[in-house]
């Protein structure tokens, strides 16, 4: 590889990260056109390292190519974000019922990721705010020990992340957002199974309101 290549490549890799950041931000909500030249406009850069930085996004699934719109940020219709928050009931459930089995409840990793999300929301990092989310609901899957329940899960989180960075942009009240993940650590460390399920599945509901005023 020449010196010329090695340099586009990085440069790719940088407007990629910035892009990236950009996306999972809520900057381009879902149908947004990214046409070569806009982007690169947009970004300052040259045209092959901007078409080179966008097919990384595309592998990333954070682009997609349409046959008569090019790229553009990947949409969610109303059916699949009703059809992937049926999943996670089913995936987020199963992981709570076998985190409340242990004792004592060990909801460390939620807290954790709840203290991230707060760390985002002050630093007004969308980006952080939502990779905080999906990590403090992986955990509530992966409690459940299935390797393939938390793939499923995982893919469905992914689906979902450009709707939650738009919408988690809208809402002008992220401290409720983070205090709302903090009371679900809270109830699941009492351990309590029918008080937990009902506090997660009000919160999911509440999500995919969220998640629908961002269509």
């Amino acid at each position: 590889m020449s010196v010329q290549s090695i340099r586009r490549t990085t440069a790719a890799t940088t407007v990629a990260e910035e892009l990236r950041d950009a996306l999972l931000s809520g900057l381009f909500p879902p149908g947004t056109p990214l046409g070569e030249g806009d982007v690169a406009e947009r970004v300052g850069a040259d045209p092959r390292v901007v078409r080179a930085a966008l097919a990384e996004l595309e592998r990333d699934g954070l682009v997609v190519h349409s046959l008569h719109r090019g790229l553009e940020v990947p949409r969610v219709t109303r059916d699949e974000l009703r059809d992937i928050y049926a999943a996670r009931r089913v995936f987020e459930v199963a992981g709570l019922e076998a985190m409340l089995r242990a004792r004592p409840v060990d909801v460390s990793w939620l807290a954790a990721a709840a203290d991230r999300m707060g760390e985002a929301a002050i630093a007004c990092d969308g980006r952080g705010l939502v990779e905080a989310d999906m990590a403090f609901h992986l955990a509530i899957v992966a409690a459940a020990g299935s390797r393939r329940l938390t793939r499923s899960a995982q893919g469905a989180l992914l689906e979902l992340r450009l709707v939650m960075s738009v919408a988690d942009r809208a809402t002008d009240d992220l401290p409720a957002l983070v205090a709302d993940h903090q009371y679900l650590v809270e109830v699941f460390r009492g351990g309590h199974l029918r008080e937990s399920t009902t506090a997660l599945l009000d919160h999911l509901e509440r999500g995919e309101a969220l998640a629908g005023s961002a269509l």
